[in-house]
């Protein structure tokens, strides 16, 4: 039994290290979205918290949301380089791949497979003209819409290369104005209460110290 408790711990370490050097890449390639992934797992936690999730399965929302754009480690530098608010087609079309490599980078690890539908269909929409599969209302994992909508808000209200950040309110709009194609509409009204009454994440850098202690705690290596 010790043994086997070793062994699991030292696989752990090895995972833990290696998703370690993927967050880094990623933060190399582009700050922001390092930075945004841990905001969006901040978001989702809570919005799961509020809608009566379960602890492990809010730490696995938590872990969709950190990592739900890991999969633009593989895009181009001309995707992070651009200024402008809309991609050529070309970086369109490779933009929309990054939900599939993402959920290819985390599957082989046991203790992400739970997470890994909410990085593979957090793109997918309520009327089924999402990506990368098409799918709508019923067939979208509650995780994923909830990193959905938690990506949104961040990227709303956050300064991007190619806009500023807007205000709680306008996202709010943007948000219930996709509550008619996009986004779950309960659990929208849900993430405003949230916000409304505990405020908005206002550090816009890379918390570590909360991907670590959350990675670890799926893993079952350590308690958060």
């Amino acid at each position: 039994m010790r043994q086997n408790l070793t062994h699991r711990k030292r696989i752990c370490a090895q995972h833990l290290q290696t998703l370690s050097e993927i967050s880094l890449a990623l933060g190399e390639k582009d700050r922001y979205t390092l930075a945004h992934g841990h905001r969006v797992a901040l978001y989702a936690m809570r919005l799961a918290q509020r809608l009566a999730f379960g602890l492990q399965d809010v730490r696995n929302v938590g872990i969709g949301g950190l990592f739900h754009d890991v999969g633009k480690l593989a895009l181009s530098d001309r995707i992070f380089t651009n200024r402008e608010m809309h991609l050529p087609h070309d970086l369109q079309q490779e933009v929309r791949c990054h939900p599939l490599i993402g959920a290819a980078l985390l599957k082989n690890i046991d203790f992400l497979k739970p997470a890994v539908d909410f990085v593979l269909f957090h793109h997918e929409r309520e009327d089924g003209n999402g990506y990368p599969f098409g799918l709508k209302a019923l067939e979208i994992p509650p995780g994923a819409k909830i990193v959905s909508i938690a990506d949104c808000f961040d990227a709303v209200t956050t300064d991007r290369p190619y806009q500023k950040g807007q205000p709680a309110a306008s996202a709010y709009e943007i948000l219930r104005e996709g509550c008619r194609n996009y986004f779950c509409g309960e659990y929208v009204e849900t993430f405003i209460e949230e916000i409304e009454e505990n405020g908005s994440i206002q550090d816009t850098g890379p918390n570590l110290l909360l991907a670590d202690e959350l990675v670890r705690s799926v893993a079952g290596y350590s308690v958060m």
